[in-house]
């Protein structure tokens, strides 16, 4: 599934460039409501980025070609 990303979804993959991370802590850290990190989390799931492994964490797959450009 085709998905833009916006800078908040930027901002989350290069978090979870560093290990798993739950949807509060992503949100404390980069000054996002839990709400709104958990949607994007679902987006970024959906576009097969990242992988919720159950009970709140999630990891990532891969980064976007965009975003491997910028390494």
């Amino acid at each position: 599934m085709a998905h833009e990303l916006n800078p908040a979804d930027e901002r989350i993959l290069r978090e979870l460039q560093h290990g798993v991370r739950n949807p509060s802590w992503l949100a404390d850290e980069l000054d996002y409501s839990r709400q709104y990190v958990h949607q994007r989390l679902q987006l970024l799931v959906a576009a097969a980025y990242v992988t919720d492994i159950g009970h709140g964490p999630y990891e990532l797959n891969r980064l976007p070609n965009t975003l491997q450009d910028q390494d």
